[in-house]
């Protein structure tokens, strides 16, 4: 007789943990941006979204118990539960339909309105009447909702030309016209058009504050923010942004059609590289190497190098060639000499010094906490771990863990730190593929679950998954769920070891049961 329980009383628990890395996901966002480009669901999609690009896995931790021919399984951990949870789904769908019911009643009285208004004013003011630019662009908004993105651009368009005859070329008022477009460029899934507005928008700002202002930060923070989203979007087809153009090119941009996909994204991920390098040059030079903004920023910077090392196509025109974006930079920034070092060389050895210098500025800093500290030190670790430098990795892992207990802290916050339920996976700055974050769920949202499957593996003591089994699963659990499981744990490279009784552990057993949705 065996005993497979289904335990009904879960608690929350880390999205990403013990979810192998699979960087490219169908909807990957970054845990370091501060914004992410992501449009409301059209409409029409909520009908037509396949399941599984809405699929999630969620582990829980578990126990095996034996009694000769008995075999129990408990649950240790849980997730969030609730009698009216819904599946993954049903809460896309439902939070979609609920904001287009918002404007959906008044949506065609909002048309004829801004239409007569803009007869009005033409009677009035002329074709220049400076008055038309704003209703323009809500009438604009008002055919986004509508999932109309041709006939909003067409308004956004004439919006634009009404507000630069008026204000000149190079007025910030444009600012919000210009955003507009780039939203209708994105659902379209025209990523190069929206590129061209997304340069001109920062060229604005440029011109507007200088290049080496404080003033330009923000400009900058949300340029290299849409440089690193450019990069990404085009790796899969995402129904959830809108886009359904070919893998295999980008969709004709009339300003520059001579740019191909690897080209377009490896130029993308330089320029947020000198983004943030640009960024760290100002903070520097204005408030000098104490300035507590620097932490994020040299966090995101090695992200950029971890992209490089992983993703990179070193061969690319736009690399070899320096031919970066014009708008990007000013000219006196130092670029890298990319033609002399590999690109695994680059992303490591350029990631680990802003890694190093993020983790100097804690300790630098008289606000910076122990709990802090130590995890600096082992996200460092983490970057050496996974570029291969094992030894040295597990003596950063290991310092931290003494360093914290040599200060007294808690047992039980230590082991939170460096013994969690179930081990992360490393780099921890990103999200990753059938995970809440990669659909932007509530960690909170109890979801609905179509079934489950128990999984048995072993990590080394360098974190290399090995053995994975999938030794049970619930009734009429999906075998192509099944298979998506196995190919994303099989597929996986490396977690972060966890530590018992103040030391590494050499082969760490993990039990999960995975419940999934979509």
């Amino acid at each position: 007789m065996i005993i497979y329980p289904h335990t009904q009383a879960r608690r929350s628990s880390t999205s990403s943990a013990f979810s192998p890395r699979s960087l490219f996901s169908s909807a990957l966002t970054l845990a370091l941006l501060s914004s992410v480009y992501v449009p409301l669901i059209p409409r029409a999609l909520a009908q037509n979204v396949e399941e599984h690009s809405l699929l999630i896995f969620e582990p829980v931790l578990i126990e095996t118990i034996s009694d000769g021919d008995l075999v129990q399984i408990n649950e240790l951990t849980s997730l969030p539960s609730s009698s009216e949870a819904e599946s993954v789904s049903e809460y896309i769908f439902k939070r979609a339909a609920q904001e287009a019911a918002q404007t959906a009643s008044n949506e065609v009285t909002s048309i004829a309105a801004y239409e007569e208004s803009i007869k009005q004013l033409e009677l009035q003011g002329g074709a220049y009447e400076p008055a038309l630019s704003q209703e323009l662009l809500s009438l604009a908004n008002v055919y986004q909702t509508q999932n109309d993105h041709i006939k909003a651009l067409e308004y956004l368009n004439q919006a634009l030309h009404i507000n630069r005859v008026n204000s000149g070329l190079f007025n910030l008022e444009q600012e919000r016209i210009i955003e507009s477009k780039i939203s209708s460029h994105i659902a379209l899934g025209e990523i190069n058009d929206a590129d061209v507005q997304q340069q001109y928008l920062f060229y604005l700002k440029r011109k507007a504050f200088g290049d080496d202002s404080i003033e330009l930060i923000p400009a900058l923070n949300r340029y290299a923010e849409w440089n690193i989203y450019a990069f990404d979007s085009r790796l899969v087809t995402n129904p959830m942004f809108g886009i359904t153009s070919s893998s295999n090119t980008f969709p004709v941009n009339a300003t520059n059609n001579l740019i191909v996909e690897e080209e377009f994204r490896n130029t993308r991920l330089v320029n947020a590289q000198f983004i943030y390098r640009t960024i760290i040059d100002i903070l520097l030079n204005n408030y000098g190497s104490s300035d507590s903004r620097l932490l994020a920023v040299e966090k995101k910077l090695a992200l950029t190098n971890y992209f490089f090392a992983t993703n990179l196509d070193m061969s690319s025109n736009a690399i070899s060639n320096g031919n970066f974006s014009s708008q990007a930079l000013n000219s006196s920034q130092e670029f890298y000499n990319m033609s002399r070092v590999s690109t695994n060389s680059l992303g490591f050895r350029h990631g680990r010094e802003a890694l190093e210098r993020h983790l100097n500025l804690l300790l630098r800093l008289n606000t910076s906490t122990p709990e802090e500290i130590a995890k600096a030190r082992i996200e460092f670790g983490d970057w050496l771990l996974i570029f291969k430098k094992r030894s040295a990795a597990i003596e950063a892992y290991q310092f931290a863990y003494d360093e914290l207990v040599a200060k007294g802290v808690d047992q039980e916050v230590v082991n939170k730190i460096f013994s969690p339920d179930l081990p992360a996976t490393i780099p921890t700055f990103i999200y990753y593929r059938y995970t809440r974050d990669s659909l932007n769920l509530p960690a909170d949202l109890p979801i609905k679950h179509h079934g489950w499957f128990d999984v048995s593996m072993q990590l080394n003591r360098f974190g290399q998954p090995q053995n994975v089994e999938i030794f049970n699963r619930s009734p009429d659990a999906s075998e192509s769920v099944e298979f998506r499981l196995s190919r994303f744990l099989r597929n996986s490279t490396s977690f972060r070891p966890r530590f018992a009784d103040g030391q590494l552990v050499q082969r760490d057993t993990i039990e999960a049961r995975y419940y999934y949705s979509y």
